[in-house]
């Protein structure tokens, strides 16, 4: 008895006193994001999106699970750019999806573009989140009004016109910039949503920097004191912490495959919340319940589960804004980061991509190529491939394979040995380009040695798409011999183009001289004796001529 009574006294001592009245309702929100499948693509095509937006699609069946309801939702802007950049040709069912979307009543925030994983990039090195820079290569003005100028308005006419019928001709949206492709009325922004997990501390302030104001954190990648509220104060980083505990039970009642399975995970889930709000010290408990990435499938639960959670009595389904305004406590983040094989191939992929944006700062306009590979890379960081442990490196291999490729398109033609035969004259250096913009190259000879000398370090050269153009570098032979040279192609600002290419150059100094003299002489020579020839057929002809006389 007395060890019993030492015992109990020890879990007073030690549990802290709950100021949260067990009456009132435990204040829940729930984040559900809105995703398709993953994929390598910068945009969706228009044949998935109908696949998607059709009456069992994706897109379809996640809407229905959540119009209307106490959820907020994380908008994948791809899916409105997508739709939005198809214009007049975009399928019926998008565009009725996406006006659907735009009239429900939930809270809506946007996630990354893609749903990219955020701290795959930030833990490889990237010095902030990735973002589109631009959709102008994708734009096709002809799905498009064009813009038209301001019309001076005309007076009221006096009598009503008589309405006739007419065919109807479908809607052309105008024009769209770039930014017009992402823009959205959300009701929430500034909300950073990484993977379950995979934040270390390194990762919150180029969070910060990045525009977000508040980053989602599951409660096992933090350590919060007795007592904590929703709200953590990470390192002065504002967090909004959702609960493991009550999201994996959620999770299972969602993707559960009988009836009997749903409702224990929702008692489960029911459990975890009450235990959650009697370990807060506040007056009122605040839970955040988060939906994984993966995709709904036709067997979700997740309308149901959402409708059990609003009828129990002692749950309170609220928006994430009144979780948003509650006050935070401090807590320290437990660095759980990203795999070591992932980070590793996501900092090539981020390599290459900087080579990229060098290489294409001699094409005429590098956005229309450096943009179209931004957005595939921020669809091949999607949150979606996490769970791709054998798809995600073989996509990547392939994204790596198209960036040699590209930084391959401008390359000095086959240039072999080369005959210089003359004192001074100009060295043909033919280069090609396979992009489909103009390009301007500088080019470089440098001789091995100094039989040759070029005088002119840095020559321009204007390609044309997809063709090759010729530049004539001056040199000047000193003496004979093979020489060989290295020319190379560079940017205006000095970054190198391509690889190099190697010739050997033949050079035969003054060659010239004692040819043209051989040359002068037998001109001389036959010129000469010709003149010679004539000479005397003149004086023979005169002296014949003056012996007939005489006779």
């Amino acid at each position: 008895l007395a060890v019993g009574i030492g015992l109990a006294g020890v879990v007073v001592a030690t549990s802290p006193a709950s100021a949260v009245d067990p009456s009132t309702p435990v204040h829940v929100a729930i984040a559900v994001p809105i995703t398709v499948p993953e994929s390598s693509g910068a945009l969706i095509a228009a044949d998935e999106l109908e696949q998607y937006t059709s009456p069992f699609g994706i897109l379809t069946r996640q809407l229905d699970a959540v119009e209307g309801r106490p959820v907020a939702l994380g908008i994948d802007p791809r899916i409105v750019a997508s739709i939005r950049i198809l214009g007049s040709a975009a399928p019926s069912s998008a565009s009725a999806w996406l006006e659907r979307l735009s009239a429900v009543s939930n809270e809506i925030f946007p996630l990354t573009y893609a749903d990219s994983d955020i701290t795959l990039a930030t833990q490889a090195g990237n010095p902030g989140v990735l973002e589109p820079d631009g959709f102008d290569f994708a734009i096709d003005p002809t799905r498009f009004a064009a813009p038209t100028a301001t019309a001076t308005p005309s007076p009221a006419p006096t009598q009503t016109p008589t309405a006739t019928a007419g065919p109807v001709v479908p809607t052309v949206p105008p024009l769209p910039t770039s930014a017009d492709l992402i823009a959205w009325p959300f009701s929430l922004t500034g909300i950073a949503w990484p993977l379950d997990g995979t934040v270390v501390t390194a990762d919150l302030p180029v969070i910060a920097s990045s525009g977000y104001s508040t980053t989602i954190l599951s409660s096992n990648n933090i350590d919060r004191a007795p007592g904590a509220g929703v709200i953590a104060d990470v390192a002065g980083s504002r967090t909004l912490v959702s609960d493991s505990a009550v999201s994996d039970a959620f999770r299972s009642a969602v993707h559960a495959f009988s009836s009997a399975e749903a409702q224990s995970s929702v008692s489960d889930m029911s459990a975890a919340i009450t235990r959650s709000a009697l370990a807060q010290s506040g007056s009122t408990a605040t839970v955040l319940a988060t939906l994984d990435r993966a995709p709904l499938d036709g067997g979700t639960r997740l309308a149901e589960t959402i409708l059990s959670l609003q009828a129990d009595p002692a749950i309170r389904l609220v928006g994430v804004a009144n979780l948003l305004g509650t006050t935070s406590t401090p807590a320290t983040l437990i660095d759980r980061p990203q795999a070591a094989d992932r980070v590793a191939l996501m900092r090539q992929l981020l390599n290459a991509q900087a080579a990229e944006v060098q290489f294409v700062s001699v094409a005429s306009d590098p956005q229309l190529i450096t943009s179209a590979r931004r957005l595939e890379l921020l669809a091949l960081q999607s949150s979606g491939w996490s769970d791709k442990p054998t798809g995600w490196p073989v996509v990547v291999a392939k994204n790596l394979a198209a960036s040699l490729k590209l930084r391959a398109s401008i390359q000095v033609a086959s240039t072999g040995d080369v005959n210089f035969l003359a004192a001074a004259a100009p060295l043909p250096i033919a280069v090609s380009n396979t992009l489909d913009q103009a390009v301007t190259v500088y080019v470089t000879v440098r001789p091995d040695t100094g039989l040759l000398t070029v005088a002119a370090s840095l020559v321009e050269l204007v390609i044309e798409p997809n063709s090759q153009a010729s530049v004539m570098v001056p040199a000047q032979a000193v003496s004979n011999g093979v020489v060989g040279v290295t020319v190379s192609l560079v940017s205006a600002t000095g970054i190198p183009i391509g690889d190099t290419a190697r010739a050997r150059i033949n050079v035969q100094a003054g060659w010239e001289t004692p040819v043209v003299i051989i040359i002068a002489i037998l001109v001389v020579s036959v010129f000469g004796g010709g003149l010679i020839r004539n000479i005397l057929r003149l004086r023979q002809r005169r002296t014949t001529a003056t012996e007939g006389s005489v006779e």
